[in-house]
C-alpha cells in the first residue's frame, strides 16, 4: 500500500513539473523565436530579428544602438503587410500591403537590411 502511494505520489509531481514546463513555454507554442542579430556591419548599432510566427512570414526586424538599446528603425510583417518605423517614438506606417517582397527574396536578411538602410536614409550600393 506504501508503494503504491508512493507511486501516485511520484506519477502526480512529475505531471505538475510538464504541466509547469509547457506553460514556460509560452510564445514557443506560437511558434515564434528568441532575437537573434543579423548581419548590419555599422559600429555601435546592432540589427536583431525574431519571428513570431505565420512559418516566418510574421516577424518583427530592429535596429537598435548598442549601448542604449534604443530603436533606430523596425521593420515588421503581420503575416501579411509590411510595417515601418523610424525612431522609437515614431507612427508605424504601412510600406506595403505585402511582405512577398521581403518574404520571398532570394536572401531575405539581406532585404531586410536593405529596407532598413533606405529607412533610415543610409542606402548603399547594392551588393552581389
Amino acid at each position: 500500500m506504501v508503494s503504491l502511494q508512493r507511486t501516485l505520489l511520484a506519477g502526480a509531481k512529475v505531471s505538475a513539473l510538464l504541466v509547469l514546463a509547457l506553460a514556460g513555454q509560452g510564445g514557443g507554442a506560437a511558434g515564434g523565436t528568441g532575437a537573434y542579430p543579423l548581419d548590419w556591419g555599422r559600429a555601435g548599432e546592432t540589427l536583431q530579428y525574431r519571428s513570431c510566427g505565420c512559418a516566418d512570414r510574421c516577424w518583427v526586424a530592429e535596429v537598435k544602438h548598442q549601448r542604449s538599446r534604443k530603436t533606430l528603425a523596425s521593420l515588421r510583417c503581420d503575416c501579411e503587410r509590411l510595417f515601418g518605423r523610424v525612431g522609437s517614438r515614431g507612427a508605424e506606417v504601412e510600406h506595403s500591403p505585402s511582405c512577398s517582397a521581403i518574404d520571398d527574396a532570394d536572401n531575405k536578411p539581406r532585404a531586410i537590411r536593405e529596407a532598413l538602410e533606405q529607412m533610415l536614409g543610409r542606402c548603399k550600393a547594392r551588393r552581389p
